[in-house]
């Protein structure tokens, strides 16, 4: 199937590692012009090096998008060095424990009760604040032209809460929930607003993660392809006996980015395994 996205403009935040930069080199394959975005520039420098190398059309920016200053500058950047947006894929997130700059915390999941309130204002601006942020940057570009693609990375947490992760699982659940109300907003303008939620993606750290629990929970130190049966069997059961892959959200995006996917929009759509419980 032609994704008919040759020469469609594409902003991909946080796609410097992980599910962003597969999505990102997903969307070049497929002909479009992306543009990069991290916080680390070497890493990000790296990412759209990569594919120009491979013959892509790619640019990047950096910046801290928990802040407002820099959500504009990436902005900025994106119409000046593109010429217009017609994708925009609000990737980046994560949660103060384990993102932010300024303190982080020996382990990723505080207690509820000892989650500070600045925790919970640094995972709501880089999670909800950039993408409401780069939202009102872009979309109207979008109208103007009659056609854009706003696709936002949620979370299984979202809807399928586990105790803890205090901050985190409300900011996406603003994720999802905002995603409904601008399709609406934004119906017959030719722009579509869409969410995508992965389970458990099998990207580096997540993988070093995996085999550290495994290591605790006294397996010893067992191929790959055992960890993950043993996991998505015994620990966070699930249909099918395998995590994710990048590429597994990178396809979704690529789909909804594309014209083909023009009568999809305010729609939360699953790639997780079957691991969430819950049908809708």
């Amino acid at each position: 199937m032609d994704l008919e996205l040759t020469g469609k403009r594409a902003l991909v935040t946080g796609s410097s590692s992980g599910i962003g930069a597969a999505i990102v080199r997903m969307l070049a394959a497929e002909g479009a012009v992306v543009m990069v975005h991290g916080r680390d520039e070497a890493k990000t420098r790296a990412v759209a090096q990569g594919l120009v190398d491979q013959g892509a059309n790619a640019s990047y920016v950096t910046g801290e998008l928990s802040q407002e200053e820099d959500c504009a500058r990436v902005a900025e950047r994106a119409l000046e060095v593109l010429g217009g947006v017609d994708i925009l894929v609000n990737n980046a997130g994560g949660m103060a424990a384990v993102n932010r700059p300024d303190t982080k915390a020996e382990t990723f999941n505080r207690p509820w009760l000892e989650t500070p309130w600045d925790d919970w204002r640094w995972t709501y601006e880089q999670n909800v604040g950039s993408t409401v942020r780069l939202i009102q940057a872009l979309a109207p570009g979008m109208i103007e032209r009659g056609f854009g693609r706003i696709i936002n990375i949620s979370s299984a947490s979202a809807t399928q809460t586990e105790p803890d992760l205090a901050d985190y699982q409300p900011a996406k659940a603003a994720i999802t929930n905002l995603t409904s109300g601008l399709a609406k907003s934004l119906g017959g303008t030719g722009v579509t607003v869409n969410s995508v939620t992965p389970g458990t993606i099998a990207t580096e750290g997540v993988r070093s993660g995996f085999v550290e629990w495994a290591r605790q929970l006294g397996w010893g130190t067992p191929e790959w392809a055992e960890i993950e049966r043993r996991f998505t069997t015994e620990v966070i059961p699930q249909p099918t006996k395998h995590f994710g892959r990048p590429e597994d959200i990178a396809r979704m995006v690529a789909f909804l980015a594309s014209p083909q996917a023009g009568y999809m929009t305010g729609s939360n759509y699953r790639v997780d395994g079957g691991v969430c419980r819950s049908i809708n």
